[in-house]
């Protein structure tokens, strides 16, 4: 743990990759239905844009993790950010919308940078320091989500869909210099045997056969599972519901950034004066409040105002959850952070598949589909967390 994270231009590099799929998901948003218009297609086929990206990403977080144990955080980082630009640009130039869902599975596939940037953390920190660093990290994401949308409904504006990938392709040529540039190596010696069949099984079966790692995972996987509700429909929703359009819609998601952001800088600072296991309690307390609340939302006709202030409560308890999560589950990592890191990513993201297809599946024109979903999966997610905290010998 010789390099330390302590250069302001190090953390906003390290937030920046690790917000990069989650821009790649957001600034898209108020384009799905515009999208699938564009192409002769229903509203809601748009929302496949966010699902096979989900999909394709917890493949990609499998290898990408395990991938820069065995060969370099740098040069896993470098291979990435080339084949996510290289997606990128096909996507922008897409003639058919099947097309268009292949280079947007692809762009899943090799976007590894969040998955690698987890490992750096782990290299060169550990417990409250880690989570402390995971919440910095963090907080960079949520401003980053809260700008994405804006910036895609604003291209909308000025352009047309295809200039939203163009940006990304900018944005990850950028992290690319950066890495050639100012990024050291932090995973010391470079392990190749671990690319292998035999390694995976070994390592898998051992992380998975830990609660104090399992646990973890599944609450911030759970809890990102009902968020990808929002993130799937929450667009339609406003549209169709509300009458938002997708120009606007980028401001109303600016809210519910706005209140991640708060969850997560409430995480931070409470992890600088209580343990990381009381923190977790405080997190888990909000998260199943929230899901109350979505729980009795779904049962009534609420204006946006109040079902919008519902989703925020949600994503303010997503915000406290999700950092304090993460960082637990990476504890018991050992030698092995960037698989560990890719047992992470891969459960969350395909959580958030799972919840993607929840909310598109109930999707009935109404708010319903995001509260029961939110509802749902934190119910789930306090289940995890409760077993996690049973005694190792309980029945």
């Amino acid at each position: 743990m010789s390099f330390k994270i302590d250069r302001t231009d190090t953390i906003l590099f390290l937030g920046g990759i690790t917000a990069l799929a989650a821009i790649s998901i957001d600034i898209i948003l108020p384009a799905t239905g515009v999208i699938a218009r564009d192409f002769g297609l229903a509203d809601q086929f748009g929302a496949s844009l966010v699902g096979f990206y989900f999909l394709s990403y917890a493949i990609g977080q499998l290898f990408w993790g395990l991938f820069s144990d065995a060969y370099g955080r740098k040069f896993a980082l470098g291979l990435s950010l080339l084949g996510f630009s290289g997606a990128s640009i096909a996507c922008a130039v897409a003639t058919d919308f099947n097309a268009l869902l292949g280079f947007r599975f692809l762009q899943g596939l090799m976007c590894g940078a969040p998955v690698v940037a987890r490992a750096i953390v782990r290299d060169t920190s550990s417990g409250k320091e880690a989570a402390q660093t995971m919440a910095s990290l963090s907080a960079i994401l949520t401003v980053a989500t809260l700008i994405a949308p804006v910036i895609g409904s604003g291209l909308l504006v000025l352009t047309n869909w295809r200039a939203i990938f163009a940006i990304l392709v900018v944005l990850s040529l950028v992290f690319l210099v950066y890495i050639l540039l100012r990024l050291p190596e932090t995973a010391g010696i470079r392990r190749p045997e671990r690319f292998r069949l035999k390694f995976v099984l070994s390592a898998g079966r051992n992380l998975l056969g830990l609660r104090e790692f399992v646990s973890p995972m599944l609450v911030s996987a759970f809890t990102f599972g009902g968020y990808a509700a929002i993130l799937s429909v929450g667009a339609i929703v406003a549209e169709t519901r509300y009458e938002v359009s997708p120009g606007a819609f980028g401001s109303i998601f600016a809210l519910a950034a706005l209140t991640n952001t708060a969850g997560i800088l409430l995480a931070k600072k409470l992890l600088k004066k209580r343990s990381l296991k009381t923190v977790s309690n405080i997190a888990m307390a909000a998260l199943v409040g929230a899901g109350i609340v979505q729980f009795i939302i779904s049962f009534m006709s609420p204006s946006l105002l109040v079902f919008w202030g519902s989703v925020c409560l949600y994503v303010l308890a997503f915000g406290l959850t999700y950092p304090v999560a993460s960082a637990s589950a990476m504890e018991p990592a050992g030698d092995s952070p960037g698989f560990a890191s890719s047992l992470l990513g891969s459960c969350g993201v395909a959580m958030g598949t799972f919840g993607t297809l929840v909310a598109t599946a109930l999707f009935d024109g109404t708010h319903t589909a995001v509260s029961i979903t939110m509802a749902l999966f934190a119910g789930f997610a306090c289940a995890a967390f409760i077993w996690g905290r049973r005694r190792p010998d309980a029945p």
